[in-house]
C-alpha cells in the first residue's frame, strides 16, 4: 500500500497543475458597466458590444474582443469616442467599463447639392441652376434606442419630399429592427441615354419631367452586431414625360410613359471593418439580390445580383493597403432604360468621373496603398463645454491607387465606346479624415485613354 501512495501524490499534484492551468487561461467576464451614455440605454451598447455577462473568453484573445468591440460600438454612429476597459478582479474573473461619449442626436443638415452623378461631372459645367437646397431633420436615437427619424424636404433642380422611421434594435434582444420610408421625387432633367460614354438629358418646362413615389418597408435580422439579413418590400410608382418616352422608348418599355411595381430586395451583409466611414483594417461582403416587378406588370420583371468583397490591412506600421471587387449581373436580356445603373454611380472607375457606363453587367476592382501621414490625433477645445463638440480630431493620408473595370452592354455599346472593354487607371491622393465621419479626398488619375485630372471626393475610396 505504501508504494501506492506516491502515485496518489503524483496524480493529485498533476490535476492541480491543470485544473489551475484552466482557470487562469480564460477571463470570465463579472460585469459590464457602460459610462457616458445620457441619452444612450445600456442595451444599445452591450448589443453593439458583443460581448455578455457570463461569457468566458480566451486570455490570450481578450485584447481583440476589446478592440472588436469598441469598432462595433464606434459603427453605430452614435457616439464620438468609446474605450473599453479591462480590470481582472483576480486570475480568472474580469470586469469591464466602456465609457463613450454621445454625438449630438438632433441635425437640421441643410441640403445644397448638384444634381450630378457626382460633384466632378457637375464642376465640368460648373451650371448654379442645377443645384438642389432644402433641409433634412433628423433626430438620431430619438429614444435612447437607436431610432432615426426624418423629413426630408429638398427644392431646386430636383424637389425630393421624405419621411423616414428606423429602429435598427426594434426587439428586446436586439436581434431584429424595422425601417419605414415613404418618399416622392419630381425631377426637372432625366437622363434618356448615353453617348460617347456621357449622359444625354431631357429638360422639361414644367418642373415635372419624371415623377416618382416610393413606399418602403424593411425588416433587419441581426445573428451577430457584424453579420445582418434584410428582407426589404418597396412600391414603386413612376410617371414621365411623353417627350422621355419619344427619345427613348424603352425608358420604361414598350413607349409607356407610366409604372407601378413592387420590388423585392435580399441582401446580406458582414462588415468586420475598424470603422465604416474610413476603414484601415478589416473585412466586409455584401449579396444583394432584387426582383423588380412580379410579372402582374408585363412591362417591369427584371431580376438583378449585386455583390462586393473588400479587404483592409496594415502592411507595416504606418502602411495600409485595401483591395475590393464588386460585380453585378441582370438576368434578363430587356431591361428599362431607368433600371440600367453601370459604373458611374455608386461604384466608379476613378479617372473615370466625367462617365457614366449603363449597361447589362459590370464589374470592378479597385485597390490602395496608404501611408499614415497624420496619425488620428484628438484636440480638446476647451473654450466649449458641450463634450458632443468639444473634442476636435483628424488624421491624413498620402495614397497610391490603381483601379479596373469591365461593362457589358448589350444596347448602346456601338455609341459607347468605353463599355466592351477593359478600363483601367491609376493615380495619387490625399485623403483628409476629421469630425462628424467627414472624409475629402483630392486625387489626380491618369486612365486608359491617355486622360488626366484631379478630382474631389467626400466617400472613402474602396
Amino acid at each position: 500500500m505504501s508504494r501506492k501512495i506516491p502515485y496518489v501524490f503524483i496524480f493529485l499534484f498533476l490535476a492541480a497543475l491543470t485544473a489551475k492551468g484552466m482557470s487562469s487561461s480564460h477571463f470570465t467576464i463579472r460585469n459590464i458597466s457602460v459610462a457616458g451614455n445620457f441619452k444612450t440605454q445600456d442595451r444599445i451598447v452591450l448589443i453593439a458590444s458583443n460581448l455578455s455577462i457570463g461569457e468566458r473568453i480566451l486570455k490570450s484573445e481578450m485584447q481583440a474582443r476589446i478592440i472588436s468591440a469598441q469598432n462595433n460600438i464606434q459603427n453605430t454612429d452614435l457616439f464620438n469616442s468609446v474605450t473599453v476597459s479591462n480590470i481582472p478582479l483576480n486570475d480568472s474573473i474580469t470586469e469591464l467599463i466602456i465609457t463613450v461619449t454621445e454625438r449630438w442626436f438632433i441635425w437640421p443638415l441643410p441640403i445644397f447639392e448638384n444634381a450630378d452623378p457626382n460633384f466632378n461631372t457637375w464642376w465640368e459645367r460648373k451650371d448654379f441652376t442645377r443645384l438642389n437646397y432644402g433641409m433634412v431633420v433628423m433626430h438620431q436615437n430619438f429614444r435612447g434606442r437607436g431610432e432615426e427619424l426624418g423629413v426630408l424636404l429638398q427644392l431646386g433642380y430636383s424637389k425630393r419630399f421624405g419621411l423616414l422611421y428606423n429602429a435598427p434594435y426594434a426587439s428586446p434582444k436586439g436581434k431584429s429592427g424595422v425601417s419605414i420610408y415613404a418618399g416622392y421625387d419630381q425631377q426637372h432633367e432625366v437622363t434618356v441615354g448615353t453617348l460617347n460614354n456621357k449622359r444625354v438629358f431631357f429638360t422639361g418646362n414644367d418642373g415635372r419631367t419624371k415623377e416618382q413615389l416610393q413606399l418602403q418597408l424593411s425588416f433587419l435580422q441581426r445573428h451577430n452586431f457584424v453579420t445582418t439579413q434584410k428582407f426589404t418590400t418597396t412600391y414603386n410608382l413612376l410617371k414621365i414625360r411623353p417627350e422621355v418616352a419619344e427619345m427613348n422608348p424603352n425608358f420604361i418599355g414598350d413607349s409607356a410613359t407610366h409604372t407601378s411595381f413592387l420590388t423585392f430586395t435580399y441582401q446580406f451583409k458582414k462588415d468586420k471593418r475598424d470603422y465604416k466611414h474610413y476603414p484601415l483594417t478589416g473585412h466586409y461582403l455584401d449579396l444583394l439580390l432584387s426582383q423588380n416587378g412580379i410579372g402582374i406588370n408585363k412591362s417591369i420583371f427584371l431580376t438583378t445580383i449585386e455583390s462586393a468583397a473588400r479587404k483592409f490591412m496594415r502592411i507595416h506600421k504606418r502602411f495600409y493597403g485595401a483591395i475590393g471587387i464588386a460585380g453585378k449581373t441582370t438576368v434578363q436580356a430587356n431591361i428599362p432604360y431607368f433600371l440600367q445603373r453601370g459604373l458611374g454611380y455608386e461604384h466608379q472607375i476613378r479617372g473615370y468621373e466625367y462617365y457614366v457606363l449603363d449597361g447589362n453587367h459590370y464589374g470592378i476592382g479597385k485597390s490602395n496603398i496608404k501611408a499614415e501621414l497624420i496619425p488620428k490625433k484628438t484636440h480638446v477645445m476647451s473654450k466649449i463645454k458641450n463634450q458632443r463638440f468639444n473634442k476636435l480630431y483628424f488624421a491624413l493620408y498620402a495614397n497610391l491607387f490603381a483601379d479596373v473595370g469591365y461593362v457589358i452592354n448589350h444596347f448602346s455599346g456601338s455609341v459607347n465606346s468605353y463599355c466592351n472593354q477593359w478600363l483601367y487607371s491609376c493615380g495619387a491622393g490625399l485623403d483628409f479624415l476629421t469630425y462628424y465621419d467627414t472624409v475629402i479626398r483630392l486625387e489626380f488619375s491618369f486612365n486608359k485613354q491617355k486622360e488626366s485630372g484631379f478630382f474631389l471626393h467626400f466617400t472613402q475610396p474602396i
